[in-house]
């Protein structure tokens, strides 16, 4: 005797939707990526700027 396959109900049969919720961005993390592109940012202006004066 084998036992007949579940059929799982559909969104409208539930009358329900599902809504995923996405995780926030931990504080230290934010702060590593601010410091990234503040450290980005200053390594242009006192190094990158001034070897491109070198070459053109």
């Amino acid at each position: 005797m084998t036992l007949p396959e579940p059929n799982p109900p559909t969104a409208e049969e539930e009358s329900q939707h599902f809504t995923y919720v996405t995780h926030r961005i931990p504080w230290y993390v934010r702060a590593m990526w601010i410091a990234f592109w503040i450290g980005l940012v200053w390594y242009v202006i006192k190094y990158a700027i001034p070897a491109t004066k070198q070459y053109f």
